[in-house]
C-alpha cells in the first residue's frame, strides 16, 4: 500500500463514475478560511437505532446542552466543519446536511442519492471527503452554511486506511500493519476549498491506533493491553506532524471534538472532557448525567 494517501494527486478521468450526487463547483485558490472564521464550539449526539439526538457547546473542556429532538434512524457516519455537519448511511445513500453552530443544528439539506459504501467521512473548517478504502475512491466538496457542493472526484486514493482526522485544514490518515508488534503507516495534506492537496507521509515504528482532531491538533489513541496510549501533535497547513507521547487512560468508545476540546465517552454514558490545542494536550474532568448508547459524536472546528 502506498505510504501517502494519493499517488499523484489529479482530478478522476471521465471514464469514472459520479460517487456522489450533488452539484461540482470548481476548486477556488487558497483562502485563510480557518484564520478568518469563528473556531466551532458546537457538537451533536446521535443514537442510530432510535434517531434520537442532542446538540450543545464544548469550549475550553465545558459542556452546556442546548437542545434534544429526533432524526431519521440508521446514520452510520457524521461529520462536522466548522459551522456545518453531514449525517449519512452507508448501507442506504440517505443523507442530510444542516448548520451546527451555536449548540444548535438546523437541517438545510436532505439525499437519498448519496453513493453507498463509504467507510469514511471526515470533515475539516470548510470541506469534507467521503473515502472507499476498499476501492480508494474518494470525493472531496465544500460543508460550509449547513450546504455541501461536490468539488472533486478521486480514483487513485490509496486503498487500506484505517483511521481519519482532520483539523481545520489539515487531513491525517493511518493504517495499521504487523501482528505482534502493530506500526503504522501516516499519510497527510491539507483538506480546504473543497479538495485534498497531498503533503506528505512518515513511517511509525509503534501503532497510532485511532485519530481524532481538534482545529490545529490530533491526538491518537492507541489500545495497548487495558489502556489507551495517547499521542499528540500538531495539525496545521497540511505540515508538522510528528506525534509524541503523553501517557495513558482507560478505555474509551468514542470521542467527539470541537475546536479546542474532546469529548470521550462509554456506551454507558461515562464522559470525560479535556482541552488539545497548539498541541498541548490537558485534562479537565468527567461529566455526570450523560446518556448512554449515543452511537455517533460529530463536532465541529
Amino acid at each position: 500500500m502506498r505510504k501517502s494517501l494519493v499517488a499523484v494527486l489529479a482530478a478522476a478521468t471521465s471514464a469514472t463514475a459520479v460517487l456522489l450526487a450533488g452539484p461540482v463547483t470548481p476548486a477556488t485558490a487558497t483562502s485563510s478560511y480557518c484564520d478568518r472564521t469563528t473556531p466551532s464550539t458546537s457538537i451533536l449526539f446521535y443514537n442510530a437505532d432510535s434517531g434520537s439526538a442532542a446538540t450543545g457547546t464544548l469550549s475550553a473542556g465545558q459542556w452546556q446542552q442546548k437542545a434534544e429532538f429526533d432524526l431519521p434512524t440508521g446514520y452510520t457516519h457524521a461529520a462536522a466543519s466548522r459551522d456545518s455537519v453531514v449525517l449519512y448511511n452507508k448501507d442506504t445513500g440517505a443523507g442530510e446536511v444542516g448548520t451546527l453552530t451555536g449548540g444548535r443544528y438546523q437541517r438545510h439539506q436532505s439525499f437519498d442519492d448519496f453513493s453507498t459504501g463509504w467507510t469514511f467521512i471526515e470533515a475539516s473548517g470548510d470541506s469534507v471527503v467521503f473515502y472507499n478504502g476498499d476501492t480508494g475512491h474518494g470525493v472531496t466538496g465544500t460543508l460550509k452554511h449547513g450546504v455541501y457542493r461536490q468539488v472533486r472526484v478521486y480514483d487513485n486514493f490509496s486503498t487500506g486506511w484505517q483511521t481519519m482526522a482532520a483539523s481545520c485544514d489539515t487531513l491525517l490518515s493511518a493504517a495499521r500493519h504487523g501482528g505482534d508488534v502493530p506500526w503504522s503507516n501516516v499519510g497527510y495534506g491539507t483538506l480546504k476549498n473543497g479538495v485534498y492537496t497531498d503533503t506528505g507521509s512518515i513511517p511509525r515504528a509503534d501503532f497510532l491506533g485511532d485519530l481524532t482532531a481538534t482545529k490545529d491538533s490530533v491526538l491518537s489513541l492507541a489500545k495497548a493491553g487495558g489502556a489507551l496510549e495517547f499521542r499528540v501533535s500538531k495539525a496545521t497547513d497540511g505540515s508538522g506532524i510528528a506525534f509524541n507521547k503523553i501517557g495513558t487512560s482507560g478505555i474509551w468508545e468514542k470521542v467527539g471534538r470541537t475546536s479546542d476540546s474532546l469529548f470521550f465517552y462509554k456506551n454507558d454514558g461515562t464522559a470525560w472532557t479535556s482541552t488539545l490545542v497548539n498541541g498541548a494536550y490537558t485534562n479537565v474532568g468527567s461529566l455526570a448525567q450523560v446518556s448512554s448508547g449515543w452511537t455517533l459524536i460529530a463536532g465541529g472546528v
